[in-house]
């Protein structure tokens, strides 16, 4: 049995939020720079099935058989919320002639960067 939740956003929607997109939910911590708490995760909301200026509407499977959602699944007040795309709908490269990248340290310790990777893909012939 599923159930609806509808999701109030106090900021801007991402502009490429889809309906069929999976929607979660990370709890924030007042922790900053590099140390953050190694227990938070992300937890599964559901799919997105409506788009509001100021809301989303989210179909969720996690239920406890009857109709009633399991503890921790509605994002409390301050939650992280994010979501991915269907990767069989949109399974594209990135396409264009320039990319930029900066990586900013906000440590107050010095850090090493090992690796940075990227894919390049040719889009005009």
């Amino acid at each position: 049995m599923a159930f609806l939740i509808t999701l109030q956003l106090s900021g801007n929607i991402n502009f490429s939020l889809q309906v069929g997109d999976q929607v979660y939910h990370t709890l924030t911590s007042q922790l900053g720079g590099f140390h953050q708490n190694p227990n938070i995760q992300q937890t599964h909301i559901g799919e997105v099935i409506a788009i509001y200026p100021n809301s989303i509407q989210v179909l969720s499977e996690h239920d406890d058989g009857v109709g009633n959602p399991l503890p921790g699944i509605e994002p409390p007040d301050g939650a992280f919320i994010s979501f991915s795309k269907n990767r069989i709908v949109n399974n594209n490269d990135l396409l264009g002639y320039y990319a930029s990248a900066q990586f900013v340290n906000d440590s107050q310790f010095d850090a090493k960067l090992f690796m940075v990777g990227s894919e390049v893909s040719e889009n005009s012939k």
